[in-house]
């Protein structure tokens, strides 16, 4: 898993010089362990050591026109070390500082295991995540 991580971070990297127009930010967080997180409009991306996950925020605003904090609602996949499957990130940021921004969402999830790692007989099981980072704008 470790090589698939770095293989997408740096597959990442070299794609960032096509986001000439995009808005890019890049930060740390913990989703699937401690890793990198990077948001490219509205695609969030992350690469820890525990896995690497891909979301597409479809719904976005704030709660207050002045307010600090906004909401997003996204749908992706993960993939961890033993297990993978799709999830529906509900999340907050909040804009500290100029270009600066906290995050922090929850995560219903569908998950499936590899065979060789099931706890019992079901392919299928629901699951909660979590995710906290942040990340500065380019």
């Amino acid at each position: 898993m470790k090589k698939f991580s770095m293989s997408l971070v740096a597959a990442l990297s070299l794609c960032l010089p096509l986001t000439a127009n995009a808005n890019v930010q890049l930060g740390l967080g913990i989703d699937k362990g401690l890793g990198i997180s990077a948001q490219i409009d509205n695609v969030q991306l992350f690469a820890g050591n525990d896995g690497v996950s891909l979301d597409y925020k479809f719904e976005q605003g704030t709660f207050k026109q002045n307010a600090p904090f906004s909401w997003y609602i996204a749908a992706g996949a993960y993939a961890g070390e033993h297990d993978y499957g799709l999830r529906v990130p509900f999340g907050i940021k909040l804009h500290f500082a100029k270009g600066w921004h906290l995050y922090g969402q929850l995560a219903p999830q569908l998950e499936m295991h590899d065979d060789d790692h099931r706890n019992d007989d079901d392919e299928l099981q629901f699951g909660l995540s979590t995710a906290i980072g942040v990340r500065y704008s380019f």
